[in-house]
């Protein structure tokens, strides 16, 4: 049953048909599935992980999220590879691995599948891996003349596979590696044995999916506990998007991670690490809406001073800026929406009618103006949330909506028309969109959207400063409706200060950052674990993102799942 249950997980990933094959060329000839042992025999594998588990332990809870696999991004697979092979210039195998598309906003969720286009890149990659991990674990491979080489064998596919599977390797797993190993061998050398192995590992289900299963063993619709590996597993991954270190794995081993005192000692731990600060920036940039501004283009008869060369700068500002909070500021939420400085170089020093700080231009910390406020006012961000030759009130106005305050805006209906105003020489942006919206049928919704995306027409599309429009004033008055009542506000840097203190806001984003690390829309089992990292993620002022990441990860829902029922 279990061997179904987890085949029927898997198929749900890999699009491409039927398992595909590869053939070894030169002398083997030997044939090599494309995820060389059944996915169901690896995954059943990875549910019974040996070790001082804590199956025996009731559950903690009586209800929680289903049981699943989840296949590893790019950037999963590409920090999975180097923790295997560390080196002063990481690799980097998943490059021309097909893109991957967003649920929520964001690329981790668990829906990611396999096509045949993808497993086929896999396989190259996997052939790439082999090879260069035929050179760079020669060691663990080679033979002394007075040990039977099968034993030799047997201690470096057990040694690797462990690493690359994230727990310790079972006995049958070791088995049918080895089978893989005594026919590469025929007519050949030890090193093509051990290059073909490698490919084999790489290309496994076990190396490309994590599983959240629980003891193999467990009835239909139970509550269950994650096995000790998939919990430091799960801790390693939310924090910082790679495989449990030694520190961990040992935690794993000695059964100690049933404490969430003790998972947040690794998740803090974790948390001062350059992969944890990477991790959190690829968050605040696909939470932000940021992952797209390569492919923004403008007028430049309507903004003249758009260019590549302005391109690179903004997008260098926000992402210094980033960084800075999240390095120096401990993820600062507060700091990144209400900062009164940025990190800039001179050409947006001098778009913000600034003087640049550092002697040769280059990037340095910038005292903004007072008509900016943090990151929503970045030339970066204004400048995607609006047209090719305006603003947009009604993007800005759903971006605040969306990616802040977590509310949902129904599509318009099919009824009515979604094409923009054409801009004009005698109104301001404003007049136009308030008419284009005036419409009885939308006003339920651009009730909501246009008082905020008003707001913002203190700047244009390209995220400059402006008082006037055409000649005319404009007027950046706006409102945001709040859990305590509808605040009024004028210009986009009074309303960051707002959010910036808003608790709409500071419930909102533990949310997002739960969508990220869990790879899912929330579901009512999922109210406590939420109300944990709310709970963390406000305890202090500064509203810290790996605050609500302990939270998460200290919550007994986190190492809970439930079985799936019979079908």
């Amino acid at each position: 049953m279990l061997v179904k249950r987890l085949e029927s997980s898997a198929s749900q990933h890999f699009r491409g048909g039927p398992s595909g094959s590869g053939w070894f060329e030169g002398a083997l000839r030997m044939r090599l599935f494309r995820f060389s042992v059944s996915a169901a025999l690896l995954l059943s594998a990875a549910s019974c992980s040996p070790g001082k588990a804590s199956s025996g332990t009731p559950p903690e809870v009586d209800e929680a999220s289903a049981t699943r696999v989840r296949r590893m991004t790019r950037a999963e697979y590409d920090n999975s590879v180097n923790a295997i092979f560390p080196t002063t210039v990481p690799l980097v195998m998943t490059y021309a691995f097909a893109p991957e598309d967003t649920i929520l906003g964001f690329s981790t969720h668990d829906r990611l599948q396999v096509t045949s286009l993808l497993a086929d890149q896999i396989d190259v990659a996997a052939n790439n891996l082999a090879e260069y991990g035929k050179v760079q674990l020669r060691e663990d491979w080679t033979c002394a003349a007075d040990v039977p080489e099968l034993e030799c064998a047997e201690k470096f596919i057990r040694g690797i596979a462990t690493r690359t599977n994230r727990r310790p390797v079972t006995d049958d797993e070791v088995a049918d590696f080895l089978v893989l190993w005594q026919e590469a061998r025929k007519g050949t050398d030890p090193a093509t044995s051990a290059r073909v192995v490698l490919q084999g590992i790489f290309s496994s289900a076990s190396f490309l999916y994590r599983t959240e299963l629980g003891a193999e063993g467990a009835g239909a619709n139970q509550v269950v506990r994650l096995t000790p590996y998939e919990v430091a597993t799960a801790l390693a991954f939310t924090i910082t998007a790679g495989p449990a270190d030694a520190a961990l794995m040992a935690a794993a081993e000695a059964g100690q991670l049933d404490s969430p005192d003790e998972r947040e000692k690794h998740a803090r731990r974790l948390l001062a690490t350059p992969a944890a600060q990477r991790h959190l920036f690829r968050f605040v940039e696909e939470w932000m809406g940021l992952t797209g501004q390569a492919n923004l283009t403008k007028n430049n008869q309507v903004f003249p001073a758009f260019s590549e060369a302005f391109k690179a700068s903004s997008k260098a500002e926000t992402r210094d800026f980033i960084n800075h909070i999240l390095k120096e500021r401990n993820g600062s939420v507060r700091e990144l929406l209400n900062a009164d400085y940025t990190y800039a170089d001179a050409r947006m020093a001098y778009f913000y009618g600034s003087q640049p700080t550092t002697p040769d231009g280059t990037p340095g910390r910038l005292p903004l103006p007072p008509e900016r406020a943090g990151i929503l006012t970045h030339a970066s961000v204004l400048a995607t949330y609006a047209l090719f030759d305006s603003s947009s009130p009604i993007r800005r106005g759903k971006f605040i909506l969306h990616r802040l305050l977590c509310r949902e805006v129904p599509p318009p209906p099919a009824t009515i028309s979604i094409i923009p105003p054409e801009p004009v020489l005698d109104r301001t942006t404003r007049e136009r969109f308030a008419a284009h919206t005036n419409n009885p049928t939308c006003a339920s919704c651009h009730r909501t959207l246009d008082p905020i995306g008003f707001g913002f027409e203190d700047f244009d599309g390209l995220g400059k400063h402006r008082t006037e429009e055409n000649g005319l004033a404009v007027d950046a008055s706006g409102s945001v409706e709040l859990a305590n009542g509808t605040v009024p506000f004028t210009g986009a840097a009074a309303l960051a200060r707002v959010l910036a203190t808003s608790d709409d806001v500071g419930d909102c984003v533990p949310l997002q950052l739960f969508r990220f690390a869990m790879g899912r829309d929330e579901s009512p089992v999922d109210e406590h674990m939420l109300a944990d990292m709310r709970s963390m993620f406000r305890a202090n002022p500064e509203w810290r993102l790996g605050d609500a990441l302990v939270g998460l990860v200290r919550s007994p829902y986190f190492v809970h799942r439930r079985t799936s029922s019979p079908e």
